[in-house]
Protein backbone atom coordinates (compact mmCIF):
# COMPACT_ATOMS: atom_id res chain seq x y z
CA UNK A 1 0.00 0.00 0.00
CA UNK A 2 1.58 3.31 -0.65
CA UNK A 3 0.90 6.82 -0.17
CA UNK A 4 -0.29 8.05 -3.87
CA UNK A 5 -2.74 5.16 -4.74
CA UNK A 6 -6.60 6.24 -4.30
CA UNK A 7 -7.13 3.45 -2.22
CA UNK A 8 -4.51 4.65 0.48
CA UNK A 9 -5.95 7.94 0.09
CA UNK A 10 -9.89 7.60 0.09
CA UNK A 11 -10.32 4.09 1.61
CA UNK A 12 -7.06 3.14 4.36
CA UNK A 13 -6.18 6.63 5.64
CA UNK A 14 -10.22 8.28 6.22
CA UNK A 15 -10.74 5.07 8.02
CA UNK A 16 -7.76 4.83 9.78
CA UNK A 17 -7.57 8.20 11.39
CA UNK A 18 -11.32 7.88 11.89
CA UNK A 19 -10.81 5.36 14.26
CA UNK A 20 -7.45 6.34 15.38
CA UNK A 21 -9.18 9.64 17.05
CA UNK A 22 -12.27 7.53 18.74
CA UNK A 23 -9.97 5.41 20.50
CA UNK A 24 -8.42 6.00 24.29
CA UNK A 25 -5.87 3.93 24.19
CA UNK A 26 -4.83 4.11 20.41
CA UNK A 27 -1.23 2.46 20.44
CA UNK A 28 -2.72 -1.27 20.03
CA UNK A 29 -4.76 0.60 17.16
CA UNK A 30 -1.59 1.77 15.43
CA UNK A 31 0.47 -0.96 15.22
CA UNK A 32 -2.43 -2.83 13.91
CA UNK A 33 -3.01 -0.05 10.83
CA UNK A 34 0.92 -0.27 10.11
CA UNK A 35 0.61 -3.76 10.21
CA UNK A 36 -2.15 -3.90 7.57
CA UNK A 37 -0.16 -1.08 5.93
CA UNK A 38 2.56 -2.70 4.93
CA UNK A 39 1.19 -6.52 4.92
CA UNK A 40 -0.58 -5.13 2.39
CA UNK A 41 2.46 -5.31 -0.08
CA UNK A 42 4.50 -7.70 1.66
CA UNK A 43 2.87 -10.34 3.23
CA UNK A 44 5.25 -12.95 3.53
CA UNK A 45 8.22 -9.94 4.58
CA UNK A 46 6.18 -8.69 7.02
CA UNK A 47 6.59 -11.69 9.61
CA UNK A 48 10.42 -11.58 9.01
CA UNK A 49 10.51 -8.06 9.84
CA UNK A 50 8.52 -9.02 13.18
CA UNK A 51 10.61 -12.08 14.45
CA UNK A 52 13.80 -9.76 13.58
CA UNK A 53 11.66 -6.71 15.62
CA UNK A 54 11.11 -9.02 18.64
CA UNK A 55 14.44 -10.10 18.62
CA UNK A 56 15.96 -6.88 18.98
CA UNK A 57 13.74 -5.99 21.62
CA UNK A 58 15.17 -8.90 23.60
CA UNK A 59 18.96 -7.94 22.09
CA UNK A 60 18.37 -4.75 23.20
CA UNK A 61 17.21 -5.41 27.23
CA UNK A 62 20.30 -7.82 27.24
CA UNK A 63 23.07 -4.65 25.89
CA UNK A 64 21.51 -2.54 28.45
CA UNK A 65 21.79 -4.70 31.56
CA UNK A 66 25.33 -4.24 31.77
CA UNK A 67 26.32 -7.54 31.75
CA UNK A 68 30.23 -8.52 30.37
CA UNK A 69 28.56 -9.77 27.09
CA UNK A 70 27.04 -6.67 25.71
CA UNK A 71 29.03 -6.21 23.10
CA UNK A 72 28.32 -9.83 22.02
CA UNK A 73 24.87 -9.03 22.45
CA UNK A 74 25.47 -5.96 20.38
CA UNK A 75 27.35 -7.68 17.97
CA UNK A 76 24.31 -10.27 17.23
CA UNK A 77 22.11 -7.82 16.94
CA UNK A 78 23.90 -6.31 14.21
CA UNK A 79 24.83 -9.00 12.34
CA UNK A 80 21.44 -10.44 12.08
CA UNK A 81 20.07 -7.27 11.12
CA UNK A 82 22.62 -6.63 8.24
CA UNK A 83 22.16 -10.25 7.05
CA UNK A 84 18.60 -9.58 6.50
CA UNK A 85 19.62 -6.82 4.49
CA UNK A 86 22.71 -8.73 2.46
CA UNK A 87 20.59 -11.52 2.29
CA UNK A 88 17.45 -9.64 0.33
CA UNK A 89 19.37 -7.05 -1.42
CA UNK A 90 22.40 -8.14 -2.42
CA UNK A 91 22.74 -11.84 -2.69
CA UNK A 92 21.67 -11.43 -6.50
CA UNK A 93 24.20 -8.60 -7.15
CA UNK A 94 27.22 -10.80 -5.32
CA UNK A 95 26.20 -14.15 -7.43
CA UNK A 96 26.08 -12.38 -10.81
CA UNK A 97 29.25 -10.91 -10.73
CA UNK A 98 30.78 -13.74 -9.09
CA UNK A 99 29.43 -15.53 -12.01
CA UNK A 100 31.03 -13.02 -14.24
CA UNK A 101 34.49 -14.62 -12.40
CA UNK A 102 33.79 -18.44 -12.97
CA UNK A 103 32.70 -17.32 -16.31
CA UNK A 104 36.08 -15.36 -17.53
CA UNK A 105 37.83 -18.79 -15.64
CA UNK A 106 36.37 -21.46 -17.33
CA UNK A 107 34.07 -22.45 -14.38
CA UNK A 108 30.52 -23.31 -14.54
CA UNK A 109 28.48 -20.59 -12.89
CA UNK A 110 26.28 -20.19 -9.94
CA UNK A 111 22.57 -20.47 -10.58
CA UNK A 112 21.04 -16.48 -9.58
CA UNK A 113 17.77 -16.76 -7.37
CA UNK A 114 14.95 -14.87 -7.76
CA UNK A 115 14.61 -12.62 -4.64
CA UNK A 116 11.81 -9.68 -4.69
CA UNK A 117 13.86 -6.75 -2.86
CA UNK A 118 11.10 -6.33 0.57
CA UNK A 119 9.45 -2.47 0.49
CA UNK A 120 11.89 0.20 2.44
CA UNK A 121 13.99 -2.87 3.99
CA UNK A 122 17.36 -0.49 3.96
CA UNK A 123 15.45 2.13 6.03
CA UNK A 124 14.33 -0.40 8.45
CA UNK A 125 17.23 -2.28 8.75
CA UNK A 126 18.61 1.14 9.85
CA UNK A 127 16.64 1.96 12.40
CA UNK A 128 16.61 -1.41 14.00
CA UNK A 129 20.57 -0.92 14.61
CA UNK A 130 20.02 2.43 15.59
CA UNK A 131 18.28 1.12 18.48
CA UNK A 132 20.56 -1.54 19.11
CA UNK A 133 23.52 1.25 19.10
CA UNK A 134 22.25 3.62 21.30
CA UNK A 135 21.24 1.03 24.00
CA UNK A 136 25.25 -0.31 24.03
CA UNK A 137 25.96 4.04 24.18
CA UNK A 138 23.43 4.81 26.81
CA UNK A 139 22.12 7.07 24.80
CA UNK A 140 18.63 5.94 25.17
CA UNK A 141 16.71 3.67 27.58
CA UNK A 142 15.39 0.16 25.57
CA UNK A 143 11.83 0.30 25.31
CA UNK A 144 9.81 -0.75 28.26
CA UNK A 145 7.01 -1.73 25.99
CA UNK A 146 7.85 -4.27 23.09
CA UNK A 147 4.44 -2.76 21.88
CA UNK A 148 5.69 0.92 21.73
CA UNK A 149 9.20 -0.80 20.01
CA UNK A 150 7.10 -2.21 17.43
CA UNK A 151 5.48 0.84 16.67
CA UNK A 152 9.03 2.97 16.24
CA UNK A 153 10.09 -0.05 13.67
CA UNK A 154 6.29 -0.21 11.97
CA UNK A 155 4.83 3.10 12.34
CA UNK A 156 3.49 3.76 8.82
CA UNK A 157 4.32 7.26 7.86
CA UNK A 158 7.82 6.46 7.61
CA UNK A 159 8.15 2.83 7.61
CA UNK A 160 8.67 2.39 3.75
CA UNK A 161 11.28 5.57 2.99
CA UNK A 162 12.23 6.93 6.47
CA UNK A 163 13.17 10.00 7.77
CA UNK A 164 15.18 7.48 9.59
CA UNK A 165 14.44 7.69 13.15
CA UNK A 166 15.87 6.93 16.53
CA UNK A 167 13.94 5.60 19.52
CA UNK A 168 15.01 8.29 21.83
CA UNK A 169 13.27 10.69 19.83
CA UNK A 170 9.91 9.32 19.95
CA UNK A 171 9.87 7.48 22.86
CA UNK A 172 7.97 9.56 25.04
CA UNK A 173 5.22 10.46 22.01
CA UNK A 174 5.11 6.76 21.43
CA UNK A 175 4.22 6.39 25.14
CA UNK A 176 1.61 9.82 25.21
CA UNK A 177 1.18 11.09 21.97
CA UNK A 178 -0.59 14.32 21.87
CA UNK A 179 -3.08 15.61 19.43
CA UNK A 180 -4.90 18.90 19.21
CA UNK A 181 -6.08 21.29 16.58
CA UNK A 182 -3.01 22.57 15.46
CA UNK A 183 -1.50 19.36 14.69
CA UNK A 184 -4.24 18.07 12.95
CA UNK A 185 -4.37 20.96 10.34
CA UNK A 186 -0.30 21.52 10.12
CA UNK A 187 -0.31 17.66 9.05
CA UNK A 188 -2.79 18.15 6.47
CA UNK A 189 -0.83 20.73 4.71
CA UNK A 190 1.73 19.54 5.12
CA UNK A 191 0.29 15.92 3.72
CA UNK A 192 -1.23 17.38 0.29
CA UNK A 193 2.01 20.11 0.10
CA UNK A 194 3.67 16.78 -0.27
CA UNK A 195 1.23 15.08 -2.43
CA UNK A 196 0.98 17.74 -4.79
CA UNK A 197 5.06 17.60 -5.53
CA UNK A 198 4.83 14.05 -5.91
CA UNK A 199 1.34 14.01 -8.17
CA UNK A 200 1.62 17.64 -9.60
CA UNK A 201 5.62 17.32 -10.18
CA UNK A 202 7.65 15.13 -10.16
CA UNK A 203 4.94 12.14 -12.40
CA UNK A 204 4.55 14.94 -14.19
CA UNK A 205 8.22 15.08 -15.34
CA UNK A 206 9.10 11.27 -14.95
CA UNK A 207 7.63 10.11 -18.75
CA UNK A 208 10.31 12.68 -20.25
CA UNK A 209 13.14 11.61 -17.47
CA UNK A 210 12.39 7.74 -18.72
CA UNK A 211 12.03 8.17 -22.53
CA UNK A 212 15.32 10.17 -22.78
CA UNK A 213 17.04 7.44 -20.36
CA UNK A 214 15.90 4.64 -22.08
CA UNK A 215 17.17 6.04 -25.66
CA UNK A 216 20.54 4.24 -27.59
CA UNK A 217 23.62 6.19 -27.38
CA UNK A 218 23.48 6.50 -31.06
CA UNK A 219 19.77 8.09 -30.96
CA UNK A 220 20.77 11.01 -27.94
CA UNK A 221 21.91 14.31 -28.62
CA UNK A 222 22.78 17.37 -26.08
CA UNK A 223 19.59 19.12 -25.91
CA UNK A 224 17.86 15.41 -25.22
CA UNK A 225 20.72 14.33 -22.94
CA UNK A 226 20.30 17.78 -20.78
CA UNK A 227 16.25 17.89 -21.20
CA UNK A 228 16.34 14.47 -19.30
CA UNK A 229 18.97 15.49 -16.48
CA UNK A 230 16.45 18.69 -15.47
CA UNK A 231 13.54 16.43 -15.83
CA UNK A 232 14.93 13.61 -13.62
CA UNK A 233 17.23 15.96 -11.30
CA UNK A 234 14.04 17.70 -10.42
CA UNK A 235 12.01 14.77 -10.51
CA UNK A 236 14.02 12.73 -7.58
CA UNK A 237 13.81 15.94 -5.51
CA UNK A 238 10.09 16.32 -5.62
CA UNK A 239 9.49 12.67 -5.35
CA UNK A 240 11.60 12.00 -2.37
CA UNK A 241 10.83 15.19 -0.60
CA UNK A 242 7.13 14.97 -1.02
CA UNK A 243 7.39 11.70 0.33
CA UNK A 244 9.02 13.28 3.06
CA UNK A 245 6.44 15.95 3.35
CA UNK A 246 3.53 12.93 3.54
CA UNK A 247 5.30 11.04 6.13
CA UNK A 248 6.20 14.11 8.52
CA UNK A 249 2.69 15.22 7.59
CA UNK A 250 1.03 11.74 8.46
CA UNK A 251 3.11 11.82 11.52
CA UNK A 252 1.69 15.17 13.15
CA UNK A 253 -1.73 14.23 12.58
CA UNK A 254 -1.22 11.25 14.46
CA UNK A 255 0.71 12.89 17.30
CA UNK A 256 4.43 12.51 16.31
CA UNK A 257 7.12 14.80 15.32
CA UNK A 258 9.43 13.28 12.43
CA UNK A 259 12.37 15.37 12.04
CA UNK A 260 12.63 17.20 8.51
CA UNK A 261 14.63 15.25 5.56
CA UNK A 262 14.67 18.35 3.19
CA UNK A 263 16.40 22.13 3.68
CA UNK A 264 16.16 23.32 0.17
CA UNK A 265 19.46 21.22 -1.46
CA UNK A 266 19.21 22.32 -4.76
CA UNK A 267 20.16 26.02 -2.94
CA UNK A 268 23.35 24.26 -1.38
CA UNK A 269 26.77 26.41 -1.79
CA UNK A 270 28.81 22.96 -1.70
CA UNK A 271 28.39 19.55 -1.23
CA UNK A 272 29.59 19.44 2.02
CA UNK A 273 26.59 21.95 2.73
CA UNK A 274 24.30 19.60 0.27
CA UNK A 275 24.57 16.41 2.67
CA UNK A 276 23.31 18.90 5.28
CA UNK A 277 20.11 19.91 3.42
CA UNK A 278 19.47 16.70 1.33
CA UNK A 279 18.06 13.31 3.17
CA UNK A 280 19.17 14.67 6.24
CA UNK A 281 18.13 11.54 8.41
CA UNK A 282 20.55 9.64 6.42
CA UNK A 283 23.49 11.95 6.12
CA UNK A 284 22.93 12.16 10.19
CA UNK A 285 22.75 8.41 10.40
CA UNK A 286 26.29 8.11 8.53
CA UNK A 287 28.09 10.67 10.54
CA UNK A 288 26.66 9.45 13.67
CA UNK A 289 27.04 5.55 13.31
CA UNK A 290 30.09 5.08 10.78
CA UNK A 291 31.94 8.66 10.02
CA UNK A 292 32.59 9.36 13.83
CA UNK A 293 33.20 5.40 15.14
CA UNK A 294 35.84 5.73 12.05
CA UNK A 295 37.80 8.63 13.65
CA UNK A 296 35.59 11.21 12.17
CA UNK A 297 37.53 14.57 12.17
CA UNK A 298 40.13 13.50 15.19
CA UNK A 299 42.54 12.13 13.05
CA UNK A 300 45.06 13.11 10.67
CA UNK A 301 43.59 15.05 7.21
CA UNK A 302 44.48 11.55 4.85
CA UNK A 303 42.58 9.58 7.48
CA UNK A 304 39.85 12.00 7.15
CA UNK A 305 39.69 11.93 3.80
CA UNK A 306 39.54 8.13 3.12
CA UNK A 307 36.53 8.08 5.93
CA UNK A 308 34.72 10.37 3.89
CA UNK A 309 35.12 8.13 1.06
CA UNK A 310 34.52 4.55 2.61
CA UNK A 311 31.46 6.04 4.16
CA UNK A 312 30.13 7.52 1.04
CA UNK A 313 30.90 4.23 -1.02
CA UNK A 314 28.99 2.30 1.58
CA UNK A 315 26.26 4.93 1.22
CA UNK A 316 26.18 4.28 -2.74
CA UNK A 317 25.92 0.84 -2.09
CA UNK A 318 23.33 1.42 0.14
CA UNK A 319 21.19 3.20 -2.24
CA UNK A 320 21.08 0.00 -4.38
CA UNK A 321 22.70 -3.52 -5.58
CA UNK A 322 24.39 -1.88 -8.14
CA UNK A 323 28.19 -0.82 -9.38
CA UNK A 324 27.24 2.46 -10.71
CA UNK A 325 25.29 3.33 -6.93
CA UNK A 326 28.56 2.83 -5.75
CA UNK A 327 30.40 5.19 -8.52
CA UNK A 328 27.81 7.70 -7.70
CA UNK A 329 28.90 7.68 -3.87
CA UNK A 330 32.60 7.78 -4.75
CA UNK A 331 31.68 11.02 -6.66
CA UNK A 332 30.50 12.25 -4.02
CA UNK A 333 33.24 11.14 -1.49
CA UNK A 334 35.44 12.59 -3.40
CA UNK A 335 33.76 15.69 -4.14
CA UNK A 336 33.63 16.10 -0.57
CA UNK A 337 37.57 15.45 0.02
CA UNK A 338 38.23 18.15 -2.40
CA UNK A 339 35.78 20.88 -0.02
CA UNK A 340 38.27 19.68 2.91
CA UNK A 341 41.21 20.46 0.70
CA UNK A 342 40.84 23.66 -0.97
CA UNK A 343 37.14 24.21 -2.58
CA UNK A 344 35.69 25.65 0.66
CA UNK A 345 38.12 28.33 1.00
CA UNK A 346 38.38 28.86 -2.62
CA UNK A 347 34.20 29.54 -3.25
CA UNK A 348 34.73 32.51 -0.75
CA UNK A 349 35.76 34.61 -3.59
CA UNK A 350 33.01 33.41 -5.80
CA UNK A 351 29.60 34.97 -5.47
CA UNK A 352 26.62 33.06 -4.09
CA UNK A 353 24.69 32.05 -7.61
CA UNK A 354 27.71 30.92 -8.77
CA UNK A 355 28.29 28.66 -5.47
CA UNK A 356 24.80 27.45 -6.13
CA UNK A 357 25.00 26.88 -9.38
CA UNK A 358 28.42 24.83 -9.64
CA UNK A 359 26.75 22.83 -6.96
CA UNK A 360 23.80 21.94 -8.21
CA UNK A 361 25.82 21.37 -11.97
CA UNK A 362 28.10 18.69 -10.30
CA UNK A 363 24.75 17.02 -8.34
CA UNK A 364 23.26 16.97 -11.20
CA UNK A 365 26.17 15.09 -13.57
CA UNK A 366 26.15 12.79 -9.69
CA UNK A 367 22.88 11.85 -10.91
CA UNK A 368 23.40 10.46 -14.15
CA UNK A 369 25.07 7.38 -12.58
CA UNK A 370 22.23 6.89 -9.86
CA UNK A 371 20.21 7.10 -12.50
CA UNK A 372 21.45 5.11 -15.93
CA UNK A 373 21.21 1.31 -14.95
CA UNK A 374 24.81 0.42 -16.19
CA UNK A 375 28.23 2.17 -15.79
CA UNK A 376 28.70 2.33 -19.90
CA UNK A 377 25.01 3.97 -20.50
CA UNK A 378 26.73 6.17 -17.91
CA UNK A 379 29.60 7.04 -19.52
CA UNK A 380 27.12 7.36 -23.12
CA UNK A 381 25.19 9.54 -21.33
CA UNK A 382 27.65 12.22 -20.13
CA UNK A 383 29.47 11.96 -23.44
CA UNK A 384 25.94 13.23 -25.37
CA UNK A 385 25.72 15.95 -22.54
CA UNK A 386 28.89 17.64 -24.09
CA UNK A 387 28.86 15.88 -27.39
CA UNK A 388 27.77 17.01 -31.06
CA UNK A 389 24.49 17.62 -31.54
CA UNK A 390 22.29 14.56 -33.24
CA UNK A 391 19.66 14.29 -35.75
CA UNK A 392 16.80 16.34 -34.60
CA UNK A 393 14.47 12.86 -35.70
CA UNK A 394 16.14 11.54 -32.59
CA UNK A 395 15.48 14.35 -30.19
CA UNK A 396 12.89 14.57 -27.48
CA UNK A 397 10.60 16.86 -27.66
CA UNK A 398 9.46 19.02 -25.13
CA UNK A 399 5.85 18.62 -24.17
CA UNK A 400 3.69 21.29 -22.36
CA UNK A 401 2.72 19.33 -19.28
CA UNK A 402 6.56 18.91 -18.81
CA UNK A 403 7.36 22.46 -19.36
CA UNK A 404 4.56 23.28 -16.99
CA UNK A 405 6.08 20.96 -14.37
CA UNK A 406 9.72 22.42 -15.17
CA UNK A 407 8.78 25.82 -14.29
CA UNK A 408 6.74 25.34 -11.53
CA UNK A 409 9.19 22.69 -9.77
CA UNK A 410 12.13 25.78 -10.72
CA UNK A 411 9.68 28.18 -9.40
CA UNK A 412 9.79 25.90 -5.98
CA UNK A 413 13.10 25.25 -5.79
CA UNK A 414 14.01 29.17 -6.47
CA UNK A 415 11.14 30.35 -4.14
CA UNK A 416 13.54 30.51 -0.79
CA UNK A 417 16.32 32.72 -3.00
CA UNK A 418 13.86 34.88 -4.35
CA UNK A 419 11.93 35.34 -0.74
CA UNK A 420 15.29 35.72 0.71
CA UNK A 421 16.56 38.60 -1.93
CA UNK A 422 13.38 40.37 -1.35
CA UNK A 423 13.52 40.47 2.51
CA UNK A 424 10.46 39.01 2.91
CA UNK A 425 10.81 35.43 3.74
CA UNK A 426 7.40 35.34 6.07
CA UNK A 427 4.83 36.54 3.94
CA UNK A 428 1.63 36.00 6.15
CA UNK A 429 -1.31 34.47 3.83
CA UNK A 430 -4.89 34.58 5.20
CA UNK A 431 -6.34 31.37 6.53
CA UNK A 432 -9.03 31.14 3.92
CA UNK A 433 -6.55 31.41 1.23
CA UNK A 434 -4.40 28.64 2.81
CA UNK A 435 -8.12 26.37 2.89
CA UNK A 436 -9.03 27.38 -0.84
CA UNK A 437 -5.29 26.16 -1.83
CA UNK A 438 -5.58 23.02 -0.32
CA UNK A 439 -8.93 22.46 -1.99
CA UNK A 440 -7.73 23.05 -5.27
CA UNK A 441 -4.90 20.53 -4.68
CA UNK A 442 -6.60 18.08 -3.73
CA UNK A 443 -8.72 18.17 -6.53
CA UNK A 444 -5.85 18.24 -9.02
CA UNK A 445 -4.13 15.63 -7.41
CA UNK A 446 -6.93 13.36 -7.19
CA UNK A 447 -8.03 14.50 -10.66
CA UNK A 448 -4.61 13.61 -11.83
CA UNK A 449 -4.48 10.10 -9.74
CA UNK A 450 -7.83 8.91 -12.01
CA UNK A 451 -6.47 9.77 -15.21
CA UNK A 452 -3.03 8.24 -14.84
CA UNK A 453 -0.73 5.50 -14.41
CA UNK A 454 0.52 4.60 -11.01
CA UNK A 455 4.25 5.56 -10.68
CA UNK A 456 5.39 3.83 -7.23
CA UNK A 457 7.90 6.69 -5.02
CA UNK A 458 11.47 6.17 -6.44
CA UNK A 459 12.75 5.40 -3.09
CA UNK A 460 10.75 2.48 -2.51
CA UNK A 461 13.39 0.47 -3.98
CA UNK A 462 16.25 1.28 -1.66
Amino acid sequence: MLFSTPFFLFVFLPVFFSVYWMLPRRAPFLLLGSLVFYGWSEPVFLWVVLASACCDWIFGKLIYKGTSFRRFWLVAGIVTNLSLLVYAKYTVFAIQNLNVLLDKGGWSVLPVPVIALPLGVSFIVFEKITYLVDLYRRISKPSHSLLNYLNYIFLFPKLLAGPIVKYHDIELQLSHPTHCYEDIREGLIRFLTGLGKKVLLADLMSPTADKVFSLPASALDPASAWLGLACFSLQIYFDFSGYSDMAIGMGRILGFRLLENFRTPYLATSFTDFWKRWHISLSSWIREYLYIPLGGNRVSPARVYLNLCICFLLSGLWHGASWNFVIWGCFHGLILVADRAFWLQWQQRLPLLANIGITFFLVAISWVFFRCDTFSHALHFVAALFGAPASTANAVFLQRDTLVALVAGSTVVLLPLIQEKIHNPRVRIPKVAVLASLLVLLVLCSGRLTVSSFAPFLYFRF
